[in-house]
């Protein structure tokens, strides 16, 4: 008991006597307590610009967090062209239930399916006399919610006309490909092809084509182009009930490239929901394979979400190393 008594006499002897020394300690304790305190949230600011950065898209016009997009393909050039009954499982997989699955608000789903390219001869009623070589190789594609995203500057938006009825195919083309080999609208020409298939016969398929109309997009840079607009130059867009049945019923194997593309809304997804996405963006990818073998994950946040969660790791060891001293 006298020592305490002590120790606290000379205590309040030194705090009296040395008013600036005792100032000193609590300064220090207060600046040590800051900065111990202050780890956590600047960490927390550092992993969400960190995160940002990863999955933000360079060259994003509006300068804010772009929403995230997931593109799931199915390459025919490389793994064959398939029926569209055979991608109709993973179809409406990746068109209503992916989406969800993901986490995310989905803003919106886009689905393309092409053909191999066909040889475009004149005809008759067309301005051109040649119709020995073609004018160019293109094939018949469509795009949902197609009409909503574009302008038909000549003619109309095409119209589905049953096969049985013999009429011909009514398309939209490109403006830059109508200029490049002036096309008019109500132009009739010839789209033909020489099948093989695996047991090595051959079969021609041919298909008489109408323009019905020439567009362009209304805004190339909106996230509903998974491709630029340009890139479809060479394709005659169709209404899908065409290139189902239509195209369907006139040739095999009509699916040379598909593509279902997810825009999701990631305007309110926090650093903290990485792992969580890695892992959901990893089971659709998986249960899509699954589905229709060989369907790939061609473009995603996920690489950026890896690169996020290496770096996030390597800052927290940085960040313990420097509490230590504290």
């Amino acid at each position: 008991g006298d020592l305490h008594r002590l120790i606290r006499r000379q205590r309040q002897m030194c705090i009296r006597d040395r008013p600036w020394l005792a100032i000193a300690t609590v300064l220090g304790l207060v600046v040590a307590i800051g900065l111990m305190v202050s780890i956590p949230t600047y960490a927390d600011a550092v992993y969400y610009r960190i995160f940002l950065k990863n999955i933000s898209v360079e060259g994003s016009p509006s300068g804010t967090i772009p929403p995230l997009t997931f593109l799931f393909r199915y390459d025919g050039s490389i793994y064959g062209n398939k029926e569209w009954e055979d991608l109709a499982e993973v179809d409406r997989y990746l068109s209503e239930e992916a989406g969800p699955s993901l986490g995310l608000p989905l803003l919106q789903v886009v689905r393309y399916a092409t053909t191999e390219p066909f040889g475009l001869f004149a005809d008759e009623t067309s301005a051109f006399e040649n119709t020995v070589s073609p004018l160019a190789w293109v094939g018949f594609s469509f795009i949902s919610d197609l009409a909503d995203h574009i302008t038909v500057t000549e003619g109309r938006f095409p119209v589905y006309v049953p096969p049985e009825e013999g009429a011909a195919v009514e398309v939209l083309i490109h403006e830059d490909f109508a200029v490049q080999l002036g096309i008019q609208v109500g132009e009739a020409y010839v789209a033909y092809m020489r099948v093989r298939d695996p047991e090595g016969f051959v079969t021609d398929v041919e298909l008489p084509v109408r323009v019905a109309g020439i567009w362009k997009a209304k805004d190339p840079h909106e996230s509903y182009w998974f491709f630029r607009p340009q890139a479809f130059t060479e394709r005659m867009l169709v209404p899908e009930e065409t290139f189902v049945n239509t195209l369907g019923s006139q040739m095999k194997n009509e699916v040379y490239t598909a593509v279902w593309y997810l825009v999701m809304d990631g305007h309110q997804i926090q650093h903290t929901d990485a792992n969580a996405l890695i892992r959901r963006t990893m089971s659709v990818e998986q249960h899509a394979a699954t589905l229709m073998p060989n369907t790939t994950l061609g473009r995603s946040p996920l690489d950026a979400l890896l690169d996020y969660r290496r770096s996030s790791s390597l800052l927290t060891i940085l960040l313990y190393a420097f509490s230590i001293p504290i």
